[in-house]
């Protein structure tokens, strides 16, 4: 798909979630410190006030270089991933959400199942703490369909108006995903600060695996916006 096409369907997508009174845009930048790749990925999504929450993106990164390194950011990018995600808060208690959903993602050589159910405590009031897990399925077109499961821990405070928040994620797979193991870990950072009561930018630090057949870690640096109405 050309991606002035892919472009095209993301503005159409835009345009029609506000005409459906949707909730917010949202837009940023990845980049990996040792893989050294770009990604950019704009999205939408709505909350209905009681009822289900229903969000898209689209994920474009550049073409590789023709020594095969990494693409330039923001130069001659192209379609990498479609996600739809579909969930439902529920209020189960004083101060305790639960939230079951279903996530799907479209790659060029696979598809995605995440079916997940999140947990949201607000502990005090600047305090939060969130639990998730995420059962994935990747359904690739030449390689053997890949399982695995993905449990999410963390904390969201806020300081003098500024959002703090840290995750750690855990994978336990039916292949290799960390150093020839099954399992795989992950840590992240958030830093968001609301400029506007509509307008909030952010800055992410996350720790990562690189292959699954090394030891070797890598920081992707993400930042971002997310725009409310």
């Amino acid at each position: 798909m050309k991606k002035t096409r892919i472009w095209s369907l993301a503005t159409c997508a835009i345009v029609v979630s506000l005409n459906a009174q949707a909730t917010s845009v949202s837009y940023s930048h990845q980049y990996e410190d040792v893989a050294k790749t770009h990604t950019d990925e704009i999205g939408v999504s709505h909350h209905l006030s009681i009822g289900p929450k229903i969000s898209a993106a689209l994920k474009f990164e550049p073409n590789e270089e023709k020594n095969g390194e990494a693409g330039i950011a923001f130069h001659d990018e192209r379609w990498h991933e479609t996600k739809l995600k579909l969930s439902y808060p529920l209020a189960a208690a004083d101060h305790l959400t639960l939230e079951p959903g279903v996530s799907w993602a479209r790659k060029q050589d696979s598809y995605k199942y995440k079916p997940f159910i999140k947990f949201k405590y607000k502990a005090l009031t600047a305090l939060t703490l969130t639990s998730r897990y995420r059962y994935e399925i990747s359904d690739y077109a030449y390689k053997p369909t890949r399982k695995k499961h993905r449990v999410d821990i963390g904390v969201n405070t806020t300081f003098h108006h500024v959002g703090i928040g840290y995750q750690y994620t855990y994978y336990h797979g039916d292949s290799a995903l960390y150093d020839h193991s099954r399992h795989d870990y992950e840590q992240a950072i958030t830093v968001a600060y609301p400029v506007t009561h509509a307008f909030a930018p952010y800055l992410e630090l996350t720790n990562e695996s690189v292959s699954k057949s090394s030891d070797r870690r890598q920081t992707e640096f993400e930042v971002g916006f997310k725009y409310t109405f």
